[in-house]
């Protein structure tokens, strides 16, 4: 190998390195906005939550419950979202099971939702996508993350 083509390794590696240091950045950047934000609008459901409750006390409608249910099915999809992005940094595998998981949870919101609007085709497409949902948590639980656990029994020496 020459000299100039050693060099020129080098600089693709320094080059490659400050890329990677920029991407990890930009990506922190990013999600410390994404959490920032999630936090604002954790803050206003909650608001509002507590106001569509002291309505439906009041008034006691269907449509008042499928405020409330909005409200916290919105909690909770904020907080998993948050949660997806902490674990992901201790186990960035669990990342596209954080976000399956929110998939099912907004997937389960629509079927309560169906239901209590008594909507029966739309009960059916939120139970099928439910049920899909499930088979691919399903999928990622027993076939993908027992590799990266047997993965790491091996590095341990277990």
């Amino acid at each position: 190998m020459s000299v100039h083509a050693h060099e020129r390794g080098k600089t693709e590696e320094k080059v490659i390195k400050g890329l990677v240091r920029y991407g990890r950045t930009l990506v922190l950047i990013v999600e410390a906005i994404i959490i920032a934000s999630v936090s604002a609008l954790i803050a206003l459901t909650t608001y509002y939550l507590a106001r569509d409750m002291m309505v439906a006390y009041r008034a006691g409608s269907v449509a008042e419950l499928q405020l409330i249910m909005n409200d916290i099915f919105l909690l909770i999809v904020y907080v998993e979202l948050v949660r997806s992005i902490i674990v992901a940094y201790r186990r960035p595998e669990m990342y596209l099971v954080s976000i399956a998981e929110v998939g099912f949870v907004i997937t389960v919101r629509e079927v309560l939702a169906s239901v209590i609007a008594k909507t029966t085709l739309d009960l059916v497409l939120a139970s099928i996508a439910s049920a899909v949902f499930a088979v691919v948590l399903w999928i990622l639980y027993r076939k993908v993350l027992p590799h990266r656990r047997e993965s790491k029994k091996e590095e341990r020496g277990g």
